[in-house]
């Protein structure tokens, strides 16, 4: 039976609950998945009665947006504009696995929102560059619901002020205890870890 929770947080493309509540709370949420973590989902609920999927890995598992798995994926532009881009992201199989549109502001890529191939919203990344005020360069990756999944901070060329070489990349949210949504993006924004 699964338990309703107050909150949860990721580790490792994995959501765990926090605070675990009696199912008719004002909102919780309830994680589903099978005992082998083959499909997770994440419900949302208002006073007991279900609202909405904020999670299901089905259409998109996060644990598979490693690095070392992307290898073989292949990402072709769909459409493109001057303050937009749409990207198909297809895996080793040619399967469209999931669409990317990209929103520009000045010329640097600050958003990136993710839908499945059947136009379902599935995530969001917002990135970040010192250039543009921001307290550091790299991107995170939030869920449907906004919370923090994984975080990468990287070198950036001065020239071209495109991302280079990947500093750090934290899976981790549970350890990152200041990672605070309202304030990403400004100088107030650091990831610290708790030990």
């Amino acid at each position: 039976m699964s338990k309703y929770y107050r909150d949860y947080v990721w580790k490792e493309g994995i959501p765990y609950g926090i605070d675990p509540l009696p199912e008719n709370a004002e909102m919780s949420y309830k994680i589903a998945m099978d005992p082998y973590r083959k499909r997770i989902s994440i419900e949302k609920y208002k006073k007991g009665n279900f609202s909405e999927i904020v999670y299901d890995s089905a259409l998109l598992d996060f644990r598979h947006l490693k690095s070392a798995e992307q290898t073989a994926w292949q990402k072709v532009i769909y459409d493109e504009k001057p303050d937009q881009i749409i990207s198909h992201i297809r895996n080793q199989d040619d399967r469209l696995v999931f669409i990317e549109t990209y929103r520009f502001e000045k010329d640097f890529c600050k958003e990136c929102f993710a839908k499945s191939p059947h136009n379902v919203p599935i995530s969001h990344q917002k990135m970040y560059y010192t250039s543009l005020q921001d307290a550091f360069n790299g991107v995170v990756l939030f869920d449907n619901n906004n919370h923090p999944v994984m975080f990468k901070e990287y070198q950036v060329d001065e020239g071209t002020g495109e991302f280079t070489e990947l500093l750090e990349e934290q899976w981790d949210m549970i350890r990152c205890t200041a990672l605070n949504i309202d304030t990403i993006g400004n100088s107030e924004f650091r990831i610290q870890n708790s030990e």
